[in-house]
């Protein structure tokens, strides 16, 4: 049983859905039906329980337009509440099929959606649409089981103002046109865990980038999107390479407006992404290769709870770093790692390193997987597929993982199915002997860093660090104004990573950092990640001049990642500034953004 699930997946598992929607910007709501198919799993089921949550559910039939006797349970703070359809006593045998048609429409509280008005977007011109439902947010975009345990396929049609494009995590499959509406119609034939269903509707265009690859976006923003994102086909086929086949045949890619609150979003046909990825240089397209590889780790093999997040995340992280490595070079992978474990340590300080959150296989029950987010699933796990690369060799591990991808494709699993396959692969090739070192235990289960270490090594990373320190050292300061020139973008971000964590230690003079601004011009700089890191660094070392450049920045976007310790290290300096701000543009970022925020800031 999914402890983040009020449904009954296991009693009545539902199948596929089919959505028919009417996109209503006036009242800010979904409004239509959706039909429910599902098989009876075990005799004398009386009801098919589904997750809903902030939903105003009117009324519900059978596929012959008879009414059927339905309630809700009570309702669960953080879980919604469960939609009980009775099922007719003589459905109610093992292997039956069920459907039920559920009229519904959303409300301004249903947290999966984020509605734009046209000042909110880009062009400023029309209203605009945008879904986010992993992790438990399905759920208040459509009655549903709500679970990563089962995998459904969808259909939908959608009407929208003619004016306005829908698109979905589904292939187009038509467009039908009426005097002010258009209706567009999808299909999602590879079952999908529920988190992935995915709506979008605005004034948007389209770019072709590759043979399978469109980018949309609002008008003014798509030629950016079309560049930056122009390696996006050599991602995909280093993917097929490395794992097996894509197999969901498009792969599309939405830029967002700013508020979107994640990096990227792998939704399959058409993966979201934030407009903080425009650096003009294509250096943040790491996040692009990230969402791609979601495409096997996580869309096609899924964590069955989200305990196990790290099977999607970690799993996701590997595979990243070794697209990005086979482009810019194998020194990637390391160099990546060893980023990732700075951001790692950052978390785990941030939650405690006993805090049973911080491990990998975190209890949840009872508690939002939202408040459990964290780099814990994505880096921990990356250094748990690492290490175990570590004790077989390379060309080995990428062997099994190829293997693990086509083992458990198209399924929900546990991380000790994961394990058990691991071993047994191992203990074939004649390796049981180096892999019987492994604490799976203490992988798993103990929370903090992680408990056995691999070394990466990289001379681009020893040069940022070594870098970070001259200026720490303050030594011969006014001979470092080239110091980055010949940098690469991670290697900045590394090189400003080690400077805040020297700085833990021993802050850095203004004048210093006043010097350092007039060599690298970080103040002016357009690249997010550059920006996030430097403002921190000013906001720690009191250089209060960079307070509404920080004020800016967090009103421009709402990426979390950005957000919310921006908003926090802004508190520790200038609580009424970082709150005031909050409060006045608390509206305009996503509602789970929103929602940590005002946590952060104890709101």
């Amino acid at each position: 049983m999914d402890p983040s699930s009020l449904s009954n997946a296991h009693e009545c598992k539902v199948t596929s859905l089919k959505l028919v929607l009417e996109v209503d910007f006036k009242d800010s709501q979904l409004k239509g039906y959706v039909e429910v198919f599902s098989q009876i799993l075990k005799d004398g089921v009386e009801y098919l329980a589904l997750d809903t949550n902030k939903l105003n559910v009117v009324g519900v039939k059978d596929n012959c337009s008879n009414a059927l006797q339905w309630k809700f349970g009570v309702e669960h703070e953080v879980f919604g509440k469960q939609l009980l359809v009775n099922i007719p006593e003589n459905l109610r045998v093992s292997g039956k099929e069920f459907s039920a048609r559920v009229y519904y429409n959303t409300t301004a509280a249903s947290v999966a959606l984020q509605w734009l008005t046209p000042e909110q977007t880009a062009d400023k011109k029309h209203p605009y649409l945008f879904s986010q439902c992993q992790a438990i947010h399905a759920r208040s975009l459509v009655p549903c089981q709500d679970t990563p345990s089962n995998k459904i396929k969808y259909q939908a049609e959608v009407t929208v103002a003619k004016e306005l494009t829908a698109l979905m995590s589904a292939l187009s499959t038509g467009k039908t046109e009426g005097s002010t509406t258009s209706t567009y119609t999808f299909t999602q034939e590879i079952p999908v865990p529920t988190y992935l269903i995915a709506i979008v509707a605005g004034q948007l265009e389209s770019r072709e980038i590759g043979p399978r690859t469109k980018v949309w976006s609002e008008p003014s923003m798509v030629d950016a999107g079309a560049y930056e994102f122009a390696n996006t086909e050599k991602f995909i086929a280093i993917g097929e390479d490395l794992l097996t086949p894509y197999v969901w045949g498009r792969y599309d890619i939405l830029l967002l407006p700013p508020s979107f609150p994640y990096g990227g979003m792998e939704n399959p046909l058409l993966t979201f992404v934030t407009p903080t990825l425009l650096a003009g240089d294509r250096s943040l397209e790491n996040v692009v290769a990230h969402e791609i590889a979601h495409s096997w780790t996580g869309n096609l093999v899924t964590n069955k709870w989200w305990s196990e997040f790290f099977l999607n995340e970690g799993f996701t992280v590997f595979v990243e770093r070794k697209i990005i490595s086979r482009i810019y070079g194998e020194e990637m992978f390391d160099f990546e790692a060893m980023n990732g474990l700075k951001h790692l340590h950052d978390d785990i300080q941030q939650f405690g390193d006993t805090n049973p959150l911080t491990a990998l296989k975190p209890h949840l029950e009872g508690i939002d997987p939202d408040d459990a987010f964290s780099s814990v699933p994505y880096e921990k796990g990356f250094n748990l597929l690492a290490y175990l690369q570590s004790l077989v060799g390379v060309k080995e591990f990428e062997q099994w993982l190829k293997l693990y991808i086509t083992k458990f494709a198209y399924q929900s699993i546990v991380a000790d199915q994961m394990k058990e396959f691991f071993i047994e692969h191992f203990t074939q090739l004649g390796k049981a002997q180096e892999i019987s070192v492994v604490d799976w235990d203490g992988w798993f289960n103990k929370p903090g860093m992680p408990i056995q270490q691999v070394h990466f090594h990289s001379e681009a990373a020893t040069k940022a660090k070594e870098l970070a320190q001259q200026w720490f050292e303050g030594k011969e300061l006014n001979q470092l104004s080239d110091g980055i020139k010949n940098f690469k973008t991670q290697q900045i971000i590394l090189f400003m990573d080690t400077l805040l964590t020297l700085t833990e230690k021993s802050p850095l003079s203004k004048e210093t950092l006043e010097l350092m601004d007039s060599f690298y011009h970080f103040t002016q700089t357009q690249n997010s990640e550059y920006k996030a890191k430097w403002y921190t660094l000013c906001l720690r070392q009191g250089l209060d001049r960079i307070q509404p450049k920080v004020v800016e920045f967090l009103v421009s976007q709402g990426r979390m990642k950005f957000v919310r310790p921006l908003y926090r290290e802004l508190n520790h300096k200038n609580s009424e500034l970082a709150k005031s701000t909050f409060v006045k543009h608390q509206k305009q970022y996503h509602s789970i953004a929103s929602k940590m925020v005002a946590k952060d800031l104890n709101i």
